[in-house]
């Protein structure tokens, strides 16, 4: 609040004026002494803030007595250059990117791609080879409180919902339940990715940032297949579904810079994230897009997204699978 009360075009001048201290004036009932008169400290010190937005300092002059008793006066003459300068410094470094809450929303063109398998089926599923899947229109938005200059809390959510049906040409067990060659089977994916996490600014300045990121993926993916299967040598319309839930610790990095000088219309913005789990999967995200400012704090946003790409290992009865999916994304963010 103070810097923007200086933009308005408020000044300060400040004058320590010139203090003299004259030694011949002080009398005792003994004697009487005469003394040149002593120039304690004279500081002339002006603080203009101007039409451009910089500050200027005049000073007329600084004379100190070599004299120790004095040096505590001094100090406090000079206290409130402390004062000014880290709000000089502060006041010419235009931080492009100063928000405190910033929501993005924006459509994602999805293309799945993987398996999935139970593990005691002999035979998984593919999403393409066996069922087609293409690319579908879904929706992926992120939140991000900036609640100190380095530091954030996220937030990102990303549902999928695609299903698909074909004429199989294998034969496909899932989930105990066999599904024969020519039978018309109809394949569901619903993905839901709620992702929560900390960003710190390693790197801020008024052109961008370069920060680490610590989040928890919580992932539940379910693959459901329905249409004519046998169980036990019985054959009849069925519906074979298994899912999984994963809380994933994933660490990574994200950027973003102002190419333009002195101007926040233009930016670029790179994040990735991953962990390996060793015998139980693994995971990768990334999201690259470039910011083109429409009006104010509202910027038309546009990239590519690598939503989702991990692995689990399914073991004893649990669905293990293969999931990618991926595809351009546009949409608006909007800053506060």
């Amino acid at each position: 609040m103070l810097c923007s009360s200086f933009r308005a075009g408020s000044a300060i001048r400040r004058v320590i004026q010139k203090s003299e201290v004259n030694a011949g004036s002080l009398k005792s009932d003994d004697e009487r002494f005469d003394a040149p008169p002593v120039n304690f400290v004279s500081i002339h010190l002006e603080v203009h803030l101007l039409g451009s937005g910089r500050w200027q300092f005049s000073k007329e002059a600084i004379r100190m007595i070599p004299r120790k008793r004095h040096f505590s006066g001094i100090l406090i003459a000079l206290l409130p250059l402390f004062f000014l300068v880290p709000m000089v410094c502060a006041q010419e470094t235009n931080d492009l990117d100063a928000y405190k809450l910033r929501v993005a929303g924006m459509w994602w063109f999805s293309h799945p791609t993987g398996s999935f398998r139970a593990a005691s089926d002999d035979v998984s599923f593919d999403l393409n080879k066996d069922f087609g899947f293409g690319n579908y229109s879904t929706f992926t938005g992120s939140v991000d409180w900036h609640f100190k200059r380095k530091h954030h809390f996220t937030l990102s959510a990303s549902p999928v919902n695609s299903s698909k049906s074909a004429s199989i040409t294998r034969d496909i067990t899932f989930r105990g339940v066999t599904y024969a060659t020519g039978a018309r089977v109809s394949a569901d994916l619903d993905t839901l990715s709620i992702t929560p996490g900390y960003q710190y600014d390693i790197i801020r300045r008024n052109h961008g940032y370069l920060g680490i990121v610590a989040d928890l993926n919580m992932l539940k993916t379910t693959g459901k297949l329905t249409g004519t299967g046998t169980i036990n040598n019985l054959t009849e319309t069925r519906t074979a579904s298994g899912s999984v839930f994963a809380p994933m610790p994933i660490v990574g990095a994200k950027g973003r810079w102002y190419p333009l000088h002195d101007s926040n219309r233009l930016s670029l913005e790179s994040s990735f994230s991953g962990m390996y789990f060793f015998g139980y999967g693994n995971f990768v995200y990334s999201q690259d897009t470039v910011q083109l400012k429409l009006y104010k704090d509202l910027n038309l946003k546009a990239g590519y997204q690598l939503g989702t790409r991990f692995s689990i290992q399914g073991k004893n009865d649990n669905v293990g699978l293969r999931l990618t999916q991926q595809g351009p994304v546009a949409g608006l963010e909007a800053s506060w």
